[in-house]
């Protein structure tokens, strides 16, 4: 089949004939516009078409009469419109009804134009399509514009989302009110409730309703502004809920200046409120406190014992510091300068206390200033006025200039002082004879205690003797003699060895180091083992704790406690012996401690169920040779106990007792805790 349409046979009717020459004045008549025809020869599948059809669809030569296939034409549609395009174009072959389509063209794979097209069909006989004509109008610009419009609609729409903006219109010449969805939610109103101005005034709270009615009012008036910037309440006209509401809005004027169109914004800042409340109700509570604190510091000043003054320097024009004005002073000032603070504020240092430039007061205040550093002083102070004494100061810089002083007048104590020191001189010059005597004690005592010793060693030899070598020869009351030197001889070999343990104690002190207590007890009950089996006694003790002590001394100490129970026993009944401890309690601590009521100290507690004794007695079981019982049924020097006092004090503790007669006694030991508590 020949291309050209001139040397096709003429089969078409008569009317396709007239299109057919009528299309060159089409083509003359199109060609100035952006108007491009088209003409699709089915059966050949050939496309005849004017310039600008080829111009729209980027083929670069004309072909003239010749024609091309449709598909250069359709290979150059957008790859996203082309089956769409194709679709339609065959829904309209089958559908027997005219072709429209809008789409895009891609011009050397950069360029895309818009075009409409808009075409029919002719059939055959057979009612077969036979061709396809049409044209197509180059929409590109009004399409961009379509397209940004779009594109800024969404934008907007995005923002007003984004913010979460409610929006409103309000046309003055019809009264219609336009309201969006979030608008409606703010009004607590579903999105498909009608609104008008009147239900707008409803659903705004009572107490705000006039108010904002008025501002809204005034947007309207000639001249005005017509800008609406307001915040006000809602009240839920569905939901009840109450809402703090931002609105900003403007009037659009005509011509003439008439209000003709109210378009604005809204959007919930309950939240904001809320805060905004909360804020405010912390300020006014911080204010408060501030005040009340400012209040209660100027009390806390006023009662303080300290003298404290709040100075500021003053400098000449070359920076240095040359004084210092005195800004606030509390009452204490009156005791330490006999002056109220009303004769202090305000004035300077020097004029007021000259005498702080002679002692260095005030280089002091001055290197405070300058270096940031706090300092300390005690000086004696005398000036012109009279005001004479020992002063302590202590200077702290504030802020950029300014230094805090708190200060006392301490004469009275210094003279206490240098009384004390004297005091310390002499106490220091005793404590030298003390101990100087007390070596001449220790060395008499070991004279004594030899010399005493010898004369008994030579007695109770002579006693063994007579009463081995003469005993047939002895009378009775002889021999019952004889008895009574050796038991009065020993007696006073005792007496002489406590005697010299109790002098050993004053004058001797041995290192200290770590002492298992339990350690002890073990060997103290291992040297009574045979006198605790004699008295068929029950010891119940528990392990005991470590101290910072002498061994030997520690096992005088639960020697004698021990001893003492065992002695002490009630007729007929076995002795049972407790031996516990515990940390102790400050209250209870012994009269000798209460100076150290906040160091730990051990409770180590020995009880029996002995004779027991009247507790007002206690203090004389402790004194040398004080006895609560007759010598004869209960031996011994009455010197142990005494012993036992001067241990535990020489380990920094205390010894205390409880009793009453019949029901035992409990002495309690006290002893220093040593290292850390679990």
């Amino acid at each position: 089949m020949d291309n050209s349409v001139a040397d096709q046979p003429n089969t078409y009717p008569p009317e396709e004939d007239l299109l057919l020459r009528s299309y060159d004045q089409l083509q003359t008549a199109l060609s100035i516009g952006l108007i491009a025809t088209w003409f699709w020869d089915i059966n050949t599948d050939k496309v005849y078409g004017d310039a600008n059809l080829f111009h729209l669809f980027g083929v670069p030569e004309n072909p003239g009469d010749k024609g091309l296939p449709l598909k250069v034409f359709t290979n150059n549609i957008h790859d996203d419109d082309r089956a769409r395009v194709s679709h339609l174009i065959e829904e309209a072959m089958r559908n027997h009804h005219g072709y429209e389509a809008e789409y895009r063209i891609l011009v050397d794979d950069q360029t895309i134009k818009w075009v409409l097209a808009r075409g029919r069909l002719t059939y055959n006989a057979d009612d077969q399509p036979r061709s396809f004509s049409g044209v197509l109008v180059d929409v590109t610009d009004r399409k961009n514009a379509e397209i940004h419009s779009q594109e800024v609609e969404e934008r907007l729409r995005l923002a007003i989302e984004s913010a979460k903006l409610g929006t409103w219109d309000l046309n003055l010449l019809t009264g219609k009110l336009i309201w969006s969805d979030r608008t409606k939610r703010l009004f607590g109103l579903p999105p498909t409730a009608d609104v008008d101005y009147a239900v707008f005034l409803a659903g705004i709270h009572p107490e705000d309703r006039d108010r904002t009615d008025q501002t809204v009012q005034e947007c309207f008036e000639p001249g005005s502004s017509g800008r609406y910037d307001i915040e006000y309440r809602t009240i839920g006209l569905e939901d009840g809920k109450l809402r703090w509401i931002r609105a900003n809005g403007q009037t659009v004027f005509d011509a003439q200046g008439s209000a003709i169109r109210f378009i604005g914004t809204v959007i919930d800042i309950t939240s904001s409120k809320r805060t905004e409340e909360i804020l405010q109700r912390r300020v006014a509570e911080q204010t408060q406190d501030l005040e009340r604190q400012t209040h209660q510091l100027r009390t806390i000043l006023d009662a303080s014992l300290n003298s404290i003054i709040a100075m500021t320097a003053i400098r000449d024009e070359t920076e240095t510091i040359v004084d210092f004005v005195m800004d606030t002073a509390n009452e204490a000032v009156i005791k330490s300068n006999f002056m109220t603070p009303d004769q202090i504020v305000g004035r300077t240092l020097l004029t007021v206390f000259p005498g702080n430039k002679d002692n260095g007061f005030f280089d002091l205040y001055v290197r405070v200033v300058q270096t940031g550093r706090p300092e300390e002083s005690v000086q004696y102070y005398r000036d012109e006025f009279g005001l004479e004494g020992w002063f302590e100061v202590s200077a702290v810089k504030q802020g950029e200039d300014s230094v805090i002083v708190t200060y006392n007048n301490i004469t009275d104590r210094k003279k206490v002082e240098m009384a004390a020191q004297q005091h310390a001189a002499e106490l220091k010059e005793a404590n030298a004879e003390l101990k100087r005597s007390n070596e001449n004690l220790q060395q008499f005592a070991q004279i004594a205690s030899h010399d005493l010793q010898e004369p008994l060693r030579r007695i109770q030899a002579f006693s063994d003797m007579l009463q081995s070598q003469f005993a047939d020869s002895l009378s009775e009351g002889e021999t019952d003699l004889i008895r009574r030197i050796q038991k009065s001889a020993r007696r006073m070999q005792m007496l002489i060895k406590d005697l010299l343990m109790y002098s050993q104690l004053t004058t001797q002190r041995e290192p200290f180091a770590p002492v298992s207590l339990t350690d002890v007890l073990t060997d103290v009950l291992s040297d009574l083992e045979m006198t605790v089996a004699e008295k068929k006694a029950t010891i119940n003790a528990v392990p005991l704790p470590t101290v910072l002590g002498a061994p030997p001394r520690l096992r005088q100490l639960f020697q004698n406690l021990i001893a003492n129970a065992l002695k002490f026993t009630q007729t007929g009944q076995l002795p049972v012996l407790t031996i516990r401890f515990r940390l102790a309690m400050a209250d209870e601590l012994p009269a000798l401690l209460h100076d150290q009521r906040q160091l730990p100290f051990w409770l180590i507690s020995v009880a029996d169920n002995g004779i027991g004794f009247e507790e007002k007695y206690k203090d004389r079981i402790f004194t040398p040779f004080q006895r609560l019982h007759d010598q004869t049924t209960f031996s011994g020097t009455g010197i142990g106990l005494a012993i036992c006092q001067r241990v535990v004090e020489s380990h920094g503790g205390a010894i205390d007792a409880i009793s009453q007669p019949g029901k035992g006694a409990t002495f309690n030991v006290f002893l220093p805790v040593y290292g850390e508590l679990a």
